[in-house]
């Protein structure tokens, strides 16, 4: 009953565009009581990087002990890691299968991370992939057969298939009602069994703008609509609802928690291919901190992409509304890169992470900076090694 009565009190909010009371002041802006003249900087912990360190209970703890000394060396003070990016769950869940790297093991995993970084000092941030189920095929066959995918795929309602939309993979589709409600059951669940800082979406939204992706829902809703929206303007209100919706589920639980999503670099790419109106929800208080991934260089041979017009891009952005933070994604991953446009900058530079950490310190509209991923980061590489050691210095040094 209580479950039930959360969820109408959030299809409510849902409906009304609502967040919660006290959270936007008069002009539609929150006050921001977070911001920092010194950046802050965070790590993502991905999937592959969890499963890779679950090999044995023993194993994992004496892995996961180094991740915090690593840490802690370049005073890395948030991890967003990864707990669902296929449909399913790093621990026991009621809605999705546990991740298959931690079936066996007598202890929650994700339990011991968040434990043992708040010992640490360090919070932690559920990352979640909200639609995205399976991308190595688009054969409904090769779903686990206790994913809810699967399971609306193979019930005897027919009404229900439509939440899940296959199209060069198989994704939960972003127009549905009972996959927003599936989203929001998911960030409860964490919320309650874990003390989290904050939940964390990054940039996995439509993952096409084909219109056979989702046509017999747009249909449906066209049916019922006395002037409908475009297929655009539809699925940007789509994702705009769930966005809205996890906002508000997260404050109804705990007002101090953050919800913060990870789009792209291009604010035009977010808007016409992830149909994801960041400037929208920045505008309407929709989320706690924005982290857009800048994951290129200082000579990027498109001067729109280059680092400098990025992150001044992004700072007049978030200006808009005073009350969320903007943080930078910076790209440890591209060391190395063999990628034509960023070859040359990336093989030759030792400094380009440290430098741009610096420039999100001195910007005046930055408050932190996330780092993409663990791995790359403190890899033994030279190269990674050199650029790791000019960013422990700059976080070292006292201006």
């Amino acid at each position: 009953m209580k479950k039930a009565l959360i969820c109408l009190c959030l299809s409510i909010c849902l409906l009304a565009g609502c967040v919660p009371e006290n959270a936007v002041s008069e002009g539609g802006k929150r006050e921001n009581t977070r911001y920092s003249d010194v950046a802050s900087s965070g790590v993502w912990l991905s999937y592959s990087e969890i499963n890779s360190m679950l090999k044995s209970e023993q194993g994992f703890k004496t892995e996961f002990s180094r991740v915090i000394e690593n840490l802690r060396s370049l005073k890395i003070e948030e991890i967003y890691l990864h707990i669902r990016a296929f449909c399913d769950s790093l621990f026991k869940s009621d809605y999705f299968p546990l991740v298959s790297a931690a079936e066996g093991l007598d202890y929650d995993v994700f339990e011991y991370i968040v434990d043992s970084c708040h010992t640490a000092g360090i919070k932690v941030h559920a990352w979640i992939n909200p639609y995205r189920v399976l991308t190595s095929s688009s054969n409904p066959e090769d779903l686990r057969q206790d994913s809810p995918a699967y399971k609306w795929l193979h019930d005897n309602d027919p009404e229900n298939d439509k939440n899940v939309a296959i199209c060069n993979g198989i994704y939960l589709n972003p127009a549905e009602q009972e996959v927003r409600e599936l989203v929001i059951n998911g960030i409860r669940e964490v919320l309650q069994k874990y003390k989290v800082d904050g939940i964390h979406f990054d940039d996995y939204f439509y993952p096409t703008t084909a219109p056979e992706f989702d046509t017999a829902s747009y249909e449906k809703y066209k049916s019922g609509a006395e002037n409908p929206l475009g297929l655009s303007d539809w699925r940007r209100s789509n994702v705009n609802a769930l966005i809205s919706a996890c906002y508000t589920a997260v404050k109804y639980y705990d007002k101090d928690i953050l919800f913060t999503v990870s789009p792209m670099a291009s604010v035009d790419k977010n808007y016409n291919e992830l149909y994801a109106d960041v400037s929208a929800w920045i505008k309407n208080g929709y989320v706690d901190c924005i982290i857009p991934q800048l994951y290129f260089g200082f000579d990027y041979p498109e001067p729109e992409f280059r680092f400098e017009n990025l992150i001044k891009k992004w700072i007049e952005l978030a200006a808009e509304n005073d009350g969320v933070e903007l943080k930078i994604g910076l790209a440890p991953y591209k060391i190395g890169t063999d990628s034509e446009q960023d070859r040359e900058e990336w093989n030759e530079s030792a400094d380009i992470i440290a430098r741009q950490a610096r420039k999100c310190r001195e910007s005046g509209g930055v408050s932190g900076y996330v780092l993409f991923s663990y791995s790359s980061l403190f890899s033994s590489n030279g190269l990674n090694v050199k650029q790791r050691e000019n960013l422990e210095n700059f976080v070292n040094s006292p201006d």
